[in-house]
């Protein structure tokens, strides 16, 4: 009778490459998935300085120019792309902190909307300290909006793919 085997070590004696085990049950360890969120608010953090709304105006008109397209600070297409960067910032961030947090289901969705909240909440208030910079209610509200759709979005796309330890 053949002895029964784990998953891990079949997968490796049919000749794919070993992999870490925690990535196979689920995603890396504690550290990496808390050091790759630390990252993430960090840029968040570092967009609401007046050094990064300079170089996104630097960046948008270099773009512009290099795509042949008259753009204009003030135009719709600079609002699109500005609004576009804090969307993606906080649904990636909303999905981490859904990922990364090994509770049960409704208990991650809530504690990765209550953060991406706080976040939102922050970024914004940090640019009331910065010169040049000004906060906006309609940038909290897009912030928090988008790291909710995505823990919503994967909450319920993937109810069950994640452990509860």
């Amino acid at each position: 009778m053949a002895e029964a085997r784990e998953p891990l070590t079949t997968i490796v004696e049919a000749g794919v490459p070993a992999v870490n085990r925690d990535a196979v049950q689920g995603g890396g360890t504690v550290r990496f998935r808390l050091a790759g969120i630390a990252v993430q608010l960090a840029v968040i953090f570092l967009s609401s300085t007046r050094l990064a709304g300079e170089a996104s105006e630097y960046a948008f008109r270099y773009y512009g120019a290099l795509l042949g397209l008259r753009l204009s600070s003030g135009g719709i297409s600079h609002l699109l792309v500005q609004k576009g960067v804090h969307f993606l910032l906080f649904f990636w961030l909303g999905i981490s902190l859904y990922y990364s947090l090994r509770i049960g289901r409704l208990q991650r969705f809530a504690w990765a909307a209550m953060i991406c909240l706080l976040a939102a909440f922050s970024s914004e208030g940090l640019q009331l300290f910065m010169p040049g910079r000004h906060a906006s209610v309609g940038d909290i509200v897009l912030n928090a909006a988008s790291g909710v759709l995505a823990t919503a979005v994967f909450c319920r796309l993937y109810p069950y793919a994640l452990p509860e330890s």
